[in-house]
């Protein structure tokens, strides 16, 4: 399922992502640092579209850091680009001991690093390095749906007049019928 043709933001669905919960039950965080690990994604048929392999490993500091190695496709051109690229990692202390993993993400927009702590970071379709959803203006499926419930209530305006009055609207049911045919609703 795709964009609405009213949204031009890509969803996360549309994209790869890489979770620091995926990696820690998956061990990365626990054993030895610096084996190497493969993160995979798969179609709804269980035939494998991509993947990547990582390291996590520990810089001059001792700060956490996951080394990422995996190869871009042109679609038009079939070129390969091999990337190999490092992402800062840390930590916040959980309540009953041990630590929990972060992200901090790696872009850079409009000349100002992102550096937030995220779980999860995002490939896109025409994206070449993992990103947080914010740099690069992603949202979710569900908040692209229309809701039934606001639906059912465009269809039938007088229901929805009698419950703004209770909450003290003044406009009249001409307002509300404007409104819904101006955000097409109607």
């Amino acid at each position: 399922m795709g964009r609405w043709s009213w949204s031009n933001k890509r969803t996360v669905e549309e994209c790869k992502p890489i979770s620091i919960s995926v990696m820690a039950q998956g061990g990365a965080f626990e054993e030895r640092l610096g084996n190497s690990y493969t993160y995979s994604w798969s179609n709804l048929r269980g035939e494998e579209v991509g993947s990547i392999s990582y390291q996590v490993r520990r810089g001059p500091a001792n700060e956490p850091y996951l080394q990422l190695s995996y190869t871009i496709t042109n679609r038009s051109t079939k070129e390969k680009t091999p990337l190999d690229y490092s992402i800062q990692l840390t930590t916040t202390p959980c309540n009953f001991g041990g630590n929990r993993y972060w992200f901090i993400c790696p872009l850079v927009v409009d000349g100002v690093s992102c550096s937030r702590r995220v779980g999860k970071l995002y490939l896109p379709p025409s994206g070449k390095y993992f990103g947080c959803r914010h740099c690069y203006n992603l949202t979710y499926r569900s908040c692209q749906e229309h809701d039934s419930r606001v639906d059912a209530l465009a269809r039938n305006p007088e229901l929805l007049l009698s419950l703004l009055k209770k909450t003290g609207w003044k406009g009249s049911p001409a307002e509300l019928k404007a409104y819904f045919k101006a955000t097409g609703r109607l």
